[in-house]
């Protein structure tokens, strides 16, 4: 039905056009959806989705905490240990672009699922890793699942909820990806005494094994439904999530006029480039910054004079701040909108960055790392990974997001090798801090110039607006 009329000939390659009274039923399925009041069978899907997305977080997140260990085991020089940090964003960069394209191909759910096993067995595999090789390939390989299911979970889950709540829900399942930092730095501090940094590949592989039998039993999204003309499906997942009747939804005849055809190239033309330009920039200044410190932390806080333990705490403590930042993100963007929350936690954050490197007594190190965190890291995350899903068309929605994250993906492969290089040229600790903040204040400009505000607006509108 949408295939066509709505830019998907390019994937699917239909050709008929949708009726008045097909895209009126559409618009009421679409409608009832977005004006529900969050049911329990929502509840159900955002508990199973939000744990999905922890593993994810969980086996990403806790090389900053292995790579120490890692660094022993085979005597990794510090390029060495860059490198290693640095491969696993190179598996995401291809997963970001190739698997996201699968979820716009064969459907939002079947891609996660591809997703959450790969990066589950492969962390398996991992754990049992015997050289540097080795373990370079597996986390290499590993990030292809990690990558895209980021923007996957995601996309999803925004094609669910209710409109009202859209921010707040995609942010809270932000928000607990980056408190898998602090949980990974909790764990580590029980985990690795007693099993090495092999306990934790371990520990992280389990859950998201188990988690993808029951995602399994998940529905497919209904805006991938209604695209690739499934309506039946899809208005019975409607009818079982949503607390109001589809069919007693008012629908105006301005709604039923066929939506202007998107093909994918459409979003670097028009009023799409401007919005994707930014989209990438803000995803590259937001990932140089957090997958630094993420990687780096626990041995930039060693470098400078903190016991391991110590150098665990401080960073669960920071990390902690950002899942934090993450969650108040979801109530600000709702507020204030993504264009105002994103560009003033951007600012911010990116002047604590650099208050941050500054820093010399314990106190202060703490301080400004957990407003950084809480601003620039955590504060932008909520709100960008919930923008750059909302401006693409249902049809391109998973391959739109996927390539912004892929230039996350590039910011995570830099900004991990640059780090490594400073710290094994022992450069002063500021040289770190002060590059990253720079990037945050860029990201900060981008959100400023190049951002559409979505906040109040369907995601069909949003696509109306973008693509006239």
């Amino acid at each position: 039905m949408q295939a066509a009329s709505r830019g998907g000939a390019a994937i699917s390659g239909q050709t008929t056009r949708p009726t008045v009274a097909d895209i009126a039923k559409e618009v009421r399925l679409f409608a009832s959806l977005d004006q529900s009041a969050f049911t329990n069978r929502h509840a159900w899907l955002y508990i199973v989705i939000t744990l999905t997305h922890l593993t994810d977080g969980f086996d990403l997140l806790m090389i900053g905490v292995v790579l120490p260990g890692i660094v022993a085991a085979f005597k990794l020089t510090p390029p060495e240990a860059g490198f290693l940090a640095s491969s696993v964003f190179l598996g995401m960069t291809v997963g970001a672009i190739t698997i996201t394209y699968l979820g716009d191909l064969i459907g939002r759910k079947k891609a996660l699922l591809i997703c959450v096993v790969l990066y589950g067995v492969l962390g398996l595999l991992a754990a049992a890793a015997w050289d540097y090789r080795t373990i370079l390939t597996m986390r290499l390989l590993q990030g292809l699942g990690l990558g895209a299911e980021i923007p996957l979970v995601v996309t999803y889950l925004l094609e669910f909820v209710p409109m009202r709540r859209r921010g707040l829900l995609a942010a809270t399942t932000i928000s607990l990806w980056q408190f898998a930092g602090l949980f990974a730095a909790l764990a580590a501090i029980l985990i690795i005494p007693a099993f090495s940094w092999r306990g934790m590949f371990v520990l992280g592989a389990i859950p998201a094994l188990v988690l993808a039998v029951i995602l399994a039993y998940l529905p497919e999204s209904v805006r991938y439904l209604l695209h690739r003309n499934r309506v039946v499906e899809a208005e019975q997942i409607v009818r079982c999530f949503s607390s109001i009747d589809p069919d007693k939804v008012v629908v105006q005849a301005k709604a039923t006029q066929a939506p202007a055809s998107v093909r994918l190239r459409d979003i670097l033309r028009g009023k799409y480039l401007r919005y994707t330009l930014g989209a990438w920039i803000m995803s590259m200044s937001w990932a140089m910054a957090f997958f630094g410190m993420a990687v780096w932390l626990p041995s930039i806080l060693m470098h400078i004079g903190f016991t391991q333990v110590h150098s665990f705490t401080y960073t669960a403590a920071i990390t902690g701040a950002g899942g934090t930042g993450v969650f108040l993100s979801g109530i600000s963007m709702d507020w204030l909108g993504r264009r105002a929350t994103m560009a003033s936690c951007f600012i911010v954050g990116g002047l604590c960055m650099i208050g941050w490197g500054f820093s010399t007594t314990p106190r202060s190190i703490l301080l400004f790392g957990m407003v950084t965190a809480f601003t620039g890291i955590g504060g932008v995350a909520g709100c960008l990974f919930t923008y750059i899903c909302e401006i693409y068309p249902t049809q391109f929605r998973a391959t739109g997001a996927g390539l912004a994250t892929a230039w996350q993906r590039i910011g995570g492969i830099i900004a991990p090798s640059i780090l490594g290089l400073l710290i094994g040229a022992k450069g002063a600790v500021f040289g770190s801090f002060g590059l990253l903040g720079i990037n945050l204040i860029i990201g900060g400009i981008a959100a400023v110039a190049l951002t559409y505000e979505t906040r109040g607006k369907s995601l069909e509108r949003i696509s109306t607006d973008l693509a006239s």
